[in-house]
């Protein structure tokens, strides 16, 4: 079974502002120019908006978006933002507002991916996973300020895979002064990606005037008008300074020669000093105190500063837009323009001093702190240098933030204080212990736990004490159990849990649940069970659903271990029923448990379902070990259905992935199962002496449970290999082993494998014995598909078996209702994911049987995409294919507003009925596929596939294979390609398929009749010219066929039919040659009379 282990985090606490868009004013001048290029470049992946300070870049974006209408997400970035995990945390926070199903089924993932960072493209790969799955219409996302990641290679690598596998419903925008490094810029080349650089983005003359003399309503000349334009160069913030001297009072204003040729940041200084110099005094104290933070809330900038009139000035320079505008909050929210605040803060400490600034931002960290904004508030601490509020904030709250994902600002904060000189807080290595187990790094982990536990205060007291060090050594547990220091561990969660209180109960919920690991992999199962069910209890108590959820699947290893598999099936489907939409690790984990429980239970149908759903798990979250447990049950569903070839070849692809991953503990197991298919082929010895050495190997390693094991399998080799008496030794060992260790089902075989061996040397005490205790197991816990298995080995044991006083009646029923259960049985549609039928009434569906009802396409049109799709060359169209095919004359804005809903239609409607999605339909470089990682079952493509093969045995000479192929291609098709469908694109491949199949039927005739079976040869000629009526020589080939068969009446029948058909229809009579066959045909059938031969005539009798 497959262990949960869940490291639970509480939300991560985002902060809403960076997630606000920015309000367009009346001063943001529509570009029509540069809105046409952003709406042409929707249909690519990504739009680089590139460009210096000042030259627009929000605004031009903002105002377009506005306009456009529909769906966006803003995202303000900044330094915090370096860190992968937590760009992906506010996308999907953002596309949550609009899509609110959003990430639900990755949620447990992104917790468990928290030490992922290093691999962005995981990351990447995993949010548009869930944007294919979730996303109906089209949804632009803007990261702004995308300089902030430049530098930062992973950031980097997550952005260019996000550019370059964007489903088609995302648009991506970076706006920026420049773009994180590699190979962002050279995108281009590669995906459709949408550039606007500086030199587009500045004012043309015709777009000067306009905003000088309309927007501004600035009184100037045209001679004026040219002159600003052309020393300016059409550079927006110029133009806007240039309002703002005007607004001053300076009416027309004059234009020095020398300030143009400065630097653009001169140029701004120059004219932002001119425009503080004539603030009022109180405006200009505000504008000064409220530069610090990145987003300006009226209220804590009113009681940093202590003035109560801070929000009534902010309105005024908003109103009068002095580079600071809005955000779409709902809210009084404001942000400056970067460049204005940036010369903000560098007059601000010019002016206050160093120490005066840092003041500031002390002030700003204690009015966040008091808000509950601990992020923000740690972040102004640290601006500040202030070591004791960042101690004190820790302190409090590090816990909290590390578990929120702030893995980097906590460390930043740590690593501070460890600066400071002399020995650091406990509480830095503490926190600074955290961020390692929760990054990953056990090891380092482990060093810094055991130095924070270790730290005393001037009196030799412990630093850390009561629930503050039970946390500190519930992570320091779960460090060393993940590198392998389980006896360690277990001391160490023990005094966690003795010092832990019952205050907190999601601590106490993780310190039992990593005591009850340690205590599951100790095989001490019951006292695992008693801990999980008291960590349930805590984590229902503090309403922590994943927490719960996780210790819910871990609640159900022990009943499975212990041979309760109803109990153990309860806890695991907590996980996969449909209340729960997650699909992390813990629910891959249930699914494949699950799926072990069915195949034990003699349900291979549902164990391959539930494989399937595991496999998909660990496909879509690269989740390998998952992924490698799976390929080995896989195994072991195709040995107990009869594939042994396919079980070898699973087996093998698990053993690759083991031991590419370094699990090589786990190699001991796959090698017991191997050991079983080596006699179940044949090859006894191999069997043995890999069983025999898998025994010595646990017994020195002092594993029991493994011994045991181990010696289960070799007496079922041995059993099975006809050597009964060298069977009974390992068995005996193996049914005490697993008695003491309380593994009902293990022992319930051991028993009835002992018995069936004392039962063939006939021993028959001792096997009714065995059998007997078995017997009991089974009624139990219900054994009855592994009573059966086995008693079916030997039809007198079985017979045998019956004959005992408690004896279970299903023994002594009829042996053909108990056959379905012991016979190998194929595992169900193990290749293709999704059955396609196109030939006669559509049917789509994932598991035979349940065909995807018409009502879950919402549209038809989802449908029919999907059709045009999967009858595609390469099962590829690109948008443009697919509208021109589909929506015809339909106008341009009705197909933009319904395209990507249906394309969100069709995936939903593929996956009706499944808890666990596969994304069937993908979108690359403008086309939209039937994803190629899956498997498809067309019967178009059978069909073809058939009829080609046919062709090729018959031309071979093969006929009797030829006509197997043909039967099996006549078969498939139930009738024309998309029988319900009458858009003008399905005739050519409705003609297409039509003509193959007359074809076949003609070839199958001959074939039939060359190998003399002439009733086959009439029913495929009866269906041709059924299919074909006036085909004159598909009749003529009939009536032939029919008057060797001597049935003179249906040749007359079917020439009355064709003569008949082509008088309606032509008006026509039929050709000469088809009468000469008619003609022929008559004759061939007419039954002549048989002479008999004239016998010798005899001479009498000669005297």
């Amino acid at each position: 079974m497959v262990l949960g282990w869940g490291a639970a985090m509480t939300p991560v606490p985002l902060l809403g502002a960076k997630l606000l868009p920015p309000s367009t004013g009346p001063l943001h001048l529509p570009r029509p120019r540069l809105h046409r290029r952003l709406a042409s470049g929707l249909e690519g992946r990504a739009t680089f908006v590139v460009a210096g300070p000042g030259y627009g870049k929000t605004g031009l974006v903002a105002r377009f978006l506005r306009d456009l209408g529909g769906d966006s997400v803003w995202y303000w970035l900044d330094p915090s933002d370096r860190d992968p995990w937590m760009l992906f945390r506010y996308l999907i926070q953002g596309v949550k507002e609009h899509a609110p199903e959003f990430g639900e089924r990755s949620e447990g993932l992104w917790d468990s991916l928290r030490s992922a960072s290093d691999e962005p493209e995981r990351l990447a790969d995993i949010f548009i996973s869930d944007a294919q799955e979730s996303l109906g219409g089209r949804l632009v996302i803007v990261l702004d300020n995308a300089q902030h990641l430049a530098g930062n290679d992973l950031c980097a690598r997550a952005l260019r895979r996000l550019v370059a596998y964007l489903p088609g419903a995302l648009h991506l925008v970076l706006t920026g002064r420049s773009l994180p490094e590699p190979g962002l810029k050279t995108l281009g080349r590669e995906v459709p990606v949408n550039v606007l650089q500086g030199d587009d983005l500045l004012f043309t003359p015709e777009e000067t005037r306009t905003l000088l003399l309309q927007t501004f309503a600035l009184p100037m000349k045209d001679e004026t008008i040219a002159r600003v334009h052309a020393r300016t160069r059409g550079w927006v913030t110029a133009l806007q300074l240039l309002r703002q001297t005007a607004r001053l009072g300076r009416g027309a204003p004059d234009l020095p020669d020398e300030v143009f040729v400065r630097t653009e940041a001169e140029i701004f200084d120059y004219f932002s000093e001119e425009v503080l110099s004539l603030e009022a005094p109180e405006s200009r104290d505000v504008l000064l105190g409220s530069a610090l933070p990145a987003v300006i809330d009226p209220d804590v900038c009113a009681e940093v500063l202590e003035r109560g009139d801070a929000g009534t000035t902010l309105l005024g320079l908003v109103k009068r837009n002095l580079f600071i505008s809005p955000l779409e909050s709902g809210g009084e929210l404001y942000a400056y323009d970067p460049l204005f605040r940036d010369f903000l803060k560098r007059k601000l400490r010019a002016e206050k001093g160093a120490e005066g600034t840092r003041d500031l931002d002390r002030r700003y960290g204690r009015a966040l702190a008091r808000r509950g904004d601990f992020a923000q508030a740690l972040a102004h601490y640290l601006a500040a240098d202030d070591a004791r509020s960042v101690l004190g904030l820790l302190e409090r709250h590090g816990k909290a933030l590390l578990r929120g994902g702030m893995i980097e600002a906590v460390r930043e904060g740590a690593q501070f204080l460890a600066g400071r000189g002399g020995r650091p807080p406990a509480v830095v290595d503490d926190l600074l212990g955290e961020a390692c187990r929760l990054a990953g790094d056990f090891a380092a982990a482990v060093r810094h736990f055991e130095k924070a536990l270790q730290a005393e205060d001037v009196k030799g007291v412990p630093a850390l004490s009561g629930a503050a060090r039970a946390g500190t050594l519930q992570g320091f547990a779960y460090a060393l159990l993940k590198t392998g220091d389980a006896a360690r561990a277990a001391r160490v969660a023990e005094e966690a849990h003795a010092q832990a209180g019952s205050d907190d109960p999601a601590l106490l919920a993780r310190i039992l649940n990593t005591l009850s690991i340690i205590r599951y992999r100790e095989n001490r199962h019951r006292e695992a069970l008693a801990g999980w069910q008291e960590a349930l209890a805590c984590a229902r108590q503090a309403a922590d659903r994943h927490l719960t959820l996780m210790i819910a699947h871990n609640l159900g290893l022990p009943h499975a271990v212990l041979g309760d598999f109803r109990r153990a099936a309860e806890c695991f489907q907590i996980l996969t029923g449909p209340d729960n939409a997650r699909l992390g690790p813990e629910e891959g984990a249930a699914y494949l448990n699950l799926a072990r429980i069915e195949l034990l239970s003699g349900e291979p149908a549902r164990a391959a379902e539930f494989l399937g759903d595991a496999r998909e798990i660990a496909h879509k979250w690269g989740l390998e070990s998952l992924a490698a447990d799976v390929l080995e049950a896989e195994g072991q569903l195709m040995r107990e259905t009869g594939d042994l070839d396919g079980a070898a070849a699973k087996y093998a692809q698990a053993r690759a992935l083991f031991t590419e991953m370094g699990l090589l503990d786990l190699l001991d197991g796959l090698a017991e199962e191997e050991a079983i298919l080596a006699v179940r082929r044949g090859d006894a010895d191999r069997a043995e002496g890999l069983a025999v050495d898998l025994v010595g190997k646990r017994r020195g390693a002092g594993d029991t449970e493994g011994t045991a094991s181990a010696l289960l399998a070799l007496g079922e080799i041995r059993l099975r290999a006809s050597r009964p008496e060298r069977a009974l030794a390992p068995l005996e060992e193996a049914s005490r082993a697993f008695e003491s260790l309380g593994h009902a089902f293990q022992r319930c075989l051991a028993l009835m494998l002992f018995a069936l061996a004392s039962h063939r040397l006939d021993r028959r005490d001792r096997a009714a014995r065995a059998a007997s205790q078995a017997l009991a197991l089974s009624a139990q816990f219900d054994y009855r598909v592994a009573i059966l298995r086995l008693g079916d080995l030997d039809v007198s044991f079985r017979g045998f078996l019956t004959t005992l006083p408690d004896a279970p009646a299903y023994l002594r029923a009829p042996g053909e209702l108990v056959a379905p259960v012991a016979a190998p049985r194929p595992v169900p549609s193990p290749d293709a994911d999704l059955h396609v039928r196109l030939l006669g009434p559509t049917e789509v569906y994932r598991t035979p049987g349940r065909t995807i009802p018409a009502s879950a396409w919402k549209i038809r049109r989802a449908l029919q995409i999907f059709c045009y799709l999967a009858s595609s060359r390469g099962r590829r169209a690109t948008k443009d294919r697919i509208v021109d095919a589909l929506w015809g004359d339909a106008r341009l804005s009705v197909i933009d507003k319904n395209f990507h809903p249906t394309i969100s239609f069709l995936r939903r409607a593929l996956n009706f009925g499944h808890n666990v999605p596969k994304n069937f339909i993908v979108c690359e470089r403008g086309a939209y596929l039937l994803n190629p990682d899956y498997r498809y079952d067309l019967d178009t493509e059978r069909f073809e596939t058939l009829v080609r093969s046919a062709r090729g045995r018959k031309a071979a000479g093969q006929a009797r294979q030829a006509v197997a192929d043909y039967e099996a291609a006549l078969a498939l098709y139930r009738g024309p390609f998309l029988e319900e469908e009458f858009d003008e694109w399905a005739e050519a491949p409705r003609a297409h398929y039509e003509e193959l199949l007359l074809a076949a039927l003609k070839e199958a005739a001959e074939v039939h009749l060359r190998n003399g079976n002439a009733a086959a040869a009439i029913d495929c000629l009866h269906r041709l010219a059924a299919r074909d009526p006036l085909n004159e020589e598909a009749s003529a080939r009939l009536m032939r066929a029919l008057g060797a068969h001597g049935s003179r009446a249906a040749v007359e029948k079917e020439f009355a039919r064709l003569k008949a058909a082509l008088d309606e229809e032509l008006g026509t009579s039929p050709l000469s040659e088809t009468r000469r066959a008619y003609d022929e045909a008559l004759s061939a059938g007419v039954i002549r009379p048989v002479r008999a031969r004239r016998k010798p005539v005899e001479s009498g009798p000669r005297a």
